[in-house]
Parts: structure tokens; sequence; C-alpha cells
């Protein structure tokens, strides 16, 4: 399934899985619990835990895991970064999601 948002919220079961195409810039706020992150491209892993905020940095994909019941949402790129050159000037788009529920 794919769903086309521009702020969401999901909860998640331990060990379920959202994944993410494409969202650099996007940024994913933990509400509760923590997170398993990797992106597509990156030699490294990031732990988010409760309050946290990850900016998406890589191109591809980013899966999302729950190591717990977690809680986040998932925030349009900022148009600001655009501005500062961090992200290619562009208008903001619809993060694509795909969620996998086991």
């Amino acid at each position: 399934m794919q769903i086309e948002i521009t702020c969401s919220t999901f909860t998640l079961a331990p060990a379920g899985l959202l994944t993410v195409q494409d969202g650099i810039g996007a940024r994913i706020v933990v509400r509760s619990g923590s997170l398993w992150v990797t992106q597509e491209g990156d030699v490294k892993d990031t732990i988010v835990g409760s309050g946290d905020v990850l900016t998406i940095r890589k191109p591809g994909r980013t899966v999302i895991t729950a190591l717990e019941s977690s809680s986040l949402t998932l925030l349009e790129p900022d148009t600001d970064e655009a501005n500062i050159g961090v992200l290619p000037r562009r208008a903001s788009r619809p993060v694509t999601v795909s969620v996998a529920c086991n």
C-alpha cells in the first residue's frame, strides 16, 4: 500500500515497519516508543526515542522499524531547509509511504 501524505501520525506495534521512498527532507517525530531507522546509502542506522526528531537526509528508501509500541508523525520536507540549500529548490511535495502489516 502507498499513501501520499503531508503530515500523518502512525502507531506501530513492536517490529512494525514503515518505509518512506525518496523522502529526503521529511522529518520523523517520535511521539512515544523507540524506532530503528535505516536510510538507503547510509552506512549506519539510527535509533530514535520519544521526543526525538530525525530528518531523512538520503534519497531512496528509508525503513522505520518499531523496537517497541511506538507512535510517530511524518512531516513533509521543510521549505526553509530548501531555501538554504540543504535540499534542491522545489515546492514541498507529498512523501510516499508504504506500510507493512505483520
